[in-house]
């Protein structure tokens, strides 16, 4: 018997990395799930891995809000329900302040807070409407409270996320409906291989790591089963940082590694 038994997700970004194999592990554990990402490649291949009685898919960019009411509505339509959602869709970026291009720097926050935002908005409204509460768990990071050079829009992309959380969980709250966020640090994914290319780096923050490793997405995905299960049903307005104890430490200083003054 799975925690998940009986229930619906949504996942976003869900066509690889933490999002993947919170998907698998949302259907090992008994839900199913709709994979929402904009890579239609990487939905298509993971539906075909969990198979279509537990796995749906849609080609999803977080920031068009009638793509995001369209997702939950797919969801319950080939489910029946929703009970969970897993708001992870994100992007990065890296660029001194004086010289951040404004286009990039709206960019981070329009996909990782803005797009959080909507998928809040419109799993809240459903999960509202249907009266049996729920769970909605965003993914932040540990550049939600360590500040990082270089990346003046992701920290305060995903600061925000943290706060809009909190807020959320205020108001949710009365509607039975849970609000939590997860705060990665550095996990091996797709989106951080780029670090191992660049000398001393990857290093230089397996040194900061009280843990002496990296994560990997199976250690965000059981943290995001608990806070989507009833075992969690008094948590809410959280978040619960997954960073080998790099928060206790610092950042590594990235100028010196790019060679920027």
């Amino acid at each position: 018997m799975g925690k998940l038994d009986g229930k619906v997700a949504i996942v976003t970004g869900g066509a690889s990395g933490i999002g993947k194999r919170t998907a698998e592990v949302f259907v090992e554990e008994g839900a199913r799930v709709l994979i929402a990402d904009v890579n239609s490649d990487g939905v298509g291949a993971l539906i075909g891995q969990l198979g279509h009685n537990y796995a749906d898919g849609a080609v999803v960019d977080v920031t068009d809000e009638t793509a995001v009411e369209r997702m939950v509505q797919q969801a319950v339509r080939r489910f029946g329900r929703l009970d969970i959602a897993f708001n992870n869709a994100g992007v990065g970026g890296f660029s001194p302040i004086q010289d951040y291009p404004l286009e990039d720097f709206m960019n981070v926050l329009n996909i990782s807070l803005t797009g959080t935002f909507l998928c809040i908005k419109h799993e809240a409204k459903h999960l509202i409407g249907a009266g049996r509460g729920g769970s909605i768990i965003n993914v932040a990071s540990l550049n939600a409270m360590q500040a990082t050079e270089g990346f003046a829009a992701y920290c305060s992309a995903k600061a925000g996320v943290v706060m809009l959380t909190k807020v959320a969980a205020l108001e949710l709250g009365r509607h039975k409906i849970r609000v939590n966020a997860i705060g990665p640090g550095l996990i091996n994914t797709p989106a951080t291989e780029g670090l191992k290319a660049v000398p001393g780096v990857f290093d230089a923050f397996i040194h900061e790591s009280p843990m002496g490793r990296a994560g990997e997405p199976e250690d965000i995905a059981r943290l995001a089963v608990y806070l989507a299960a009833d075992e969690s049903s008094l948590m809410t307005g959280q978040t619960l940082y997954v960073d080998g104890g790099q928060g206790l430490k610092k950042y590594p200083e990235l100028f010196d590694a790019f060679g920027i003054q």
